[in-house]
């Protein structure tokens, strides 16, 4: 518990040392950096304890004081794994508590005005943690300085690095005085809704099955094509105005890609368009224009009335009572500009349903770290009831490996991963024999005989990955720090695969310590 404590201690107060606070999204980089080295010492620390334990109780014959009381081989399992992951569960307390404030205070700053223009409505900031912002006030319709109750002037600042500002103006003496909030849009838990499917249609506006491939390895986008119909189509379900705070608007979040075939207005960026369609009815809003934000998360609000059409004629739309038929509705996004293309995939525009808070995130983020420690201490503790000390760690060990590292097992002995699998990869390594190259050794019973034995090494390696708990899933970090909520199915995912290799390991656990007792009485 001291050492795990003194490493993570350390590594927070060196940790200024190597993380970048001039990085675009500080609090992103802060927030993986403590998620992932607490994920690691937590399971580091549930391998010792759960692996040497009972060995040592065995070897040093501490085990028979208890053996030779009437307690039970299941009581002595429940008792080390429910009392190492208290052990773990004070340790991780600890450790989150000090996350939080640390990742609180690395994302603290404060902004004060620099340059104000003449109207006194706009102006830019001080140069303070590597950037600087530009502000404006706000104005209603009829151009008035929107004020608050205690007569403060609102504004905001531009966004930069991933958060802005709000700022607040209040006018002493014939002068307005300006005060720049704390920075905003960092620590955020969105609530997400994504779309059921994503349609494409080519240039004519046919639907097909995939866009296009403008050259990159990575498949996870699929491009369309500007300046024509070709377009991605999400269809979203379950809408009602009560998942929106009240339905007054529609907020949308889009996080699309550019791909350029001739550098254009690199200031101005590539131009979109949205629009919202109606899946039974032919009616569809007005065509909404946008600039693609690259690498970074565009928000919109799009308000709930709108104008439109209906059967190709102007009029005013509702977008829950109009555009929404039985809870679906569809979302169309197009490229204005000629020659230049958009990044699409399922995930790349969703709605934003409100948002959760980032402490009640950050504690799901960690109870996914509490369900690995779990686990590892679960299969040390039963590794340990008929293995020694290092060579139970060892399994553990391995099975962590597994669970981690299992996907790229399938993806080999699916045929997903080219170059074969272990023995015709120690085949091409002599023979420099790229991977994507078929292996050509001059004898056809030979190669089968080679992709045989493969197979089934392979498939034997897949089953026991199938067995092994997937601990990567239980890393949310990603959710947390991209500023995501983990939502509650998923919890409840972890919570029942962490149950059943409680259940399964004790009993395998049990029945080894029972033998053992049997073998030694």
């Amino acid at each position: 518990m001291l050492v795990v404590l003194a490493v993570f201690i350390v590594g927070l107060l060196f940790a200024g040392w190597f993380l970048n606070p001039g990085a675009d999204n500080v609090a992103r980089l802060y927030i993986s950096f403590v998620m992932t080295s607490t994920s690691f010492l937590m399971m580091l620390l549930g391998l010792f304890l759960s692996c040497f334990s009972l060995p040592n109780d065995i070897k040093n014959k501490t085990i028979q004081t208890i053996t030779t009381k009437p307690v039970r081989p299941t009581e002595i399992i429940f008792g080390r794994i429910l009392g190492f992951t208290a052990v773990g569960t004070l340790v991780l307390g600890v450790m989150g508590g000090l996350s939080y404030e640390f990742v609180r205070r690395g994302i603290r700053h404060q902004h004060e005005r620099k340059d104000v223009a003449a109207d006194g409505l706009s102006g830019t900031t001080n140069y303070e943690a590597l950037h600087a912002h530009t502000f404006e006030m706000l104005k209603d319709e009829n151009g008035n300085l929107i004020a608050d109750a205690d007569g403060n002037f609102q504004g905001v600042t531009d966004e930069q690095k991933g958060h802005m500002h709000v700022v607040t103006a209040r006018e002493v003496n014939g002068e307005l005085q300006y005060t720049i909030g704390p920075p905003e849009g960092l620590l955020e838990a969105r609530i997400p809704i994504y779309a059921k499917t994503m349609a494409i249609t080519d240039r004519d506006g046919s639907l097909k099955e995939t866009g296009l491939n403008v050259g990159y390895e990575s498949t996870y986008h699929t491009y369309i094509e500007g300046a024509g119909l070709m377009s991605a189509i999400w269809t979203f379900e379950d809408l009602t105005p009560e998942r929106f705070r009240g339905g007054d608007v529609l907020p949308i979040e889009l996080s699309l890609q550019a791909f350029r075939t001739f550098k254009g207005d690199i200031v101005t960026g590539v131009q979109g368009e949205i629009i919202l369609r109606n899946p039974d009815k032919p009616i569809e809003s007005k065509r909404l224009g946008f600039i693609v934000k690259e690498f970074a998360v565009d928000y919109m609000e799009i308000p709930r009335t709108i104008n439109g059409t209906e059967n190709g004629k102007p009029r005013e739309l509702d977008i829950f009572d109009d555009l929404v038929s039985g809870g679906r509705m569809e979302i169309i996004v197009r490229c204005s500009d000629s020659g230049q293309y958009l990044g699409v995939s399922t995930t790349d525009l969703y709605l934003r349903a409100g948002d959760s808070t980032f402490g009640w995130n950050l504690f799901k983020g960690y109870f996914g770290i509490w369900m690995q420690m779990v686990l590892v201490i679960c299969l040390g503790v039963m590794f340990s009831t008929f293995l020694s000390g290092p060579v139970a760690m060892v399994a553990t060990l391995t099975c962590l490996v597994l669970g981690f590292f299992g996907n790229m097992a399938l993806d080999i002995s699916t045929g997903q991963m080219a170059g074969g699998g272990p023995l015709e990869s120690l085949i091409r390594m002599p023979l420099q024999t790229g991977a994507e190259v078929d292996l050509d050794l001059g004898n056809q019973p030979l190669e089968n005989s080679i992709k045989f034995i493969d197979k089934w090494v392979m498939l034997g390696m897949w089953s026991v990955f199938q067995a092994v708990p997937s601990f990567g899933q239980f890393n949310t970090s990603d959710f947390v720090a991209h500023g995501y909520d983990i939502f509650g199915s998923l919890v409840l995912r972890h919570i029942v695969m962490t149950f059943g290799y409680f259940v399964m390991t004790s009993i395998v656990a049990y029945f080894f310590l029972k033998t053992r007792e049997l073998a030694a009485a």
